[in-house]
């Protein structure tokens, strides 16, 4: 069912939104709108050029919003509507390649991942959610029951992945309240697939209030008493241990900054409860976040492959293990027939901000098998496999 967002332009609507949060009705509204979806990084776009055929095909939107296109090289069209990234991509190649570009855009392949919503609703739990549908905030909340009595709706949040992969994730905070107290939808948040929102509960979470949360592979996650001198044991048993699921050595200790961010800590459980190794044993503050992900879900960031492979897009980087250039072209279905394997392209982001260039003969590491030479990736890295000119 397609999920359509709403602007409020009358009392009526106002108020049938506020019954609606009140009385914890969670069905979607079929009010008409004339809101365009916008790309997600994660969608395969199919893209041609009636000027030149050969380049239709479907590309991947890697994680920091771009797609490597043929001749102008990276894009980036993240939060565009296929009609104005159609008209970007048209901008780029009549600078230098064609008189007038007819360029079309469509999505091949949406992004998928479940909305989680947690905390002071009436129906806590996740919501199936395809990136072709437009979900918000607002419309979550309402799905899951609507807000409890006890809920501090003005400062809701949204945790979301970060470009780029890794375990971090960006918060939203959101004033829910304040769109009903004064009929204005304008702050709604359109969620993305695999969004947490959480709803704390009036004096339960932020800086001084009595409150931490449990969130992922827990028996009982949500938010848990505060008590003074709770460690990482202590809080694990609040929220009744983790499931057999959890991948125990990527738990992260998310604690607030101050100004809504939320900076991690890394915590090995296997070396808490398997050796003893109290260093892992953390002091709990009210207000911190202590995520356990599945194994499914840990994840030491993500690479992107481009260009003249098999199967592009993004690829998940194991947290314990290295992972090669290499070794991922194989892993990945390997070139297609004009790949040219002697100039693979790895663009890296250094930590000072600055952009590296690293340029690989990985025919040659396969045909050798000299893996010795095959060069570690890192999170973020894009790799990208161009053609042959003319096939040689």
């Amino acid at each position: 069912m397609k999920v359509c967002h709403y602007r409020m332009t009358g009392g009526i609507l106002g108020v049938l939104f506020f019954m609606l949060i009140s009385v914890g009705f969670a069905q979607r509204l079929s009010v008409p709108s004339a809101v365009v979806r916008r790309i997600m990084a994660g969608d395969r776009l199919r893209i041609s050029v009636a000027e030149q055929s050969e380049l239709e095909r479907v590309y991947a939107v890697a994680g920091d919003g771009t797609i490597d296109f043929p001749m102008i090289g990276r894009v980036r069209i993240e939060n565009l509507s296929t009609e104005a990234a159609a008209e970007q991509i048209e901008t780029a190649l009549e600078k230098k390649f064609f008189k007038n570009a007819t360029v079309e855009v469509s999505v091949a392949e949406f992004v998928e991942g479940a909305i989680l919503v947690m905390g002071a609703v009436r129906s806590p739990g996740s919501i199936p959610f395809k990136g072709g549908e437009i979900l918000t905030l607002v419309e979550a909340i309402t799905m899951s029951g609507g807000l409890q009595p006890e809920a501090d709706g003005a400062a809701v949040r949204i945790l979301r992945w970060k470009q780029g992969g890794g375990m971090e994730r960006q918060v939203l905070t959101v004033d829910v309240l304040a769109m009903f107290d004064e009929l204005d939808f304008k702050n709604d948040q359109f969620l993305r697939p695999r969004d947490i929102v959480l709803v704390p509960t009036l004096g339960g979470s932020g800086q001084g209030k009595r409150e931490f949360l449990a969130l992922g592979e827990f028996a009982r996650p949500g938010f848990h008493p505060y008590s003074d001198g709770m460690d990482i044991i202590r809080a694990v048993t609040r929220a009744g241990g983790v499931n057999s699921s959890a991948q125990m050595d990527a738990v992260r200790l998310l604690r607030g900054d101050g100004t809504g961010n939320y900076n991690p800590i890394p915590i090995d459980l296997t070396r808490l409860f398997g050796s003893a190794d109290m260093s892992m044993n953390l002091s709990i503050q009210p207000g911190d976040i202590l995520f356990v992900p599945s194994t499914e879900q840990a994840t030491g960031g993500q690479v992107f492959l481009l260009g003249a492979v098999v199967n592009r897009g993004a690829i998940q980087l194991p947290l314990n293990r290295e992972v090669t250039l290499a070794r991922t072209m194989l892993g990945a279905g390997g070139f297609t027939e004009y790949a040219n394997e002697g100039k693979v392209r790895i663009l890296r982001t250094a930590p000072d901000g600055s952009k590296q260039t690293l340029v690989v003969d990985v025919g040659k590491i396969l045909r050798t098998g000299l893996f010795e030479e095959d060069v570690p990736l890192q999170n973020g890295d894009v790799i990208i496999v161009p053609e042959r000119i003319l096939g040689f």
